[in-house]
């Protein structure tokens, strides 16, 4: 089996995530910050891979619970600010809690944006996405 590249994982996981506001902000979290989807571990543990049977589409699966598991037990090291935005997302699409204040004094005004995006999106409302200086498309 190929690996997808970064840019078809990305349109894999979207067009997984389309038609929840709350899976679609999460999943455009990870994308937007650019470590998660690249990182092999993250890979290994909490995407899966898949082509829908009639339409051909591909899918990047995201077991968010997987990839919850996996950061409390040490098995994805990172950061903080990069755990931090893991967490937020798994928050955004799961349910998972997550100490807002701890996560976000680790942010820097480029991640926070992206979090305060990801808010919004989740709530229904569909902005666009903050153009930043390490050019995040809007």
């Amino acid at each position: 089996m190929t690996h997808p590249t970064p840019i078809e994982l990305a349109e894999a996981a979207r067009a997984w995530a389309r038609g929840s506001y709350s899976m679609e902000a999460a999943v455009e979290l990870l994308i937007r910050h650019g470590v998660w989807l690249q990182r092999p571990e993250f890979r290994r543990y909490a995407i899966d891979y898949v082509t829908a049977t009639y339409t051909r589409v591909p899918y990047a699966v995201i077991d968010w619970q997987a990839a919850h598991t996996a950061l409390s037990s040490g098995r994805m090291p990172c950061s903080g600010s990069e755990a931090a935005i893991l967490r937020i997302a798994l928050s955004l699409a799961d349910g998972l809690p997550v100490e807002l204040g701890p996560a976000i004094t680790r942010l820097d005004a480029t991640n926070l944006a992206r979090v305060l995006a990801a808010i919004a999106h989740a709530s229904g409302n569909r902005v666009a996405w903050i153009t930043n200086t390490q050019g995040d498309p809007a």
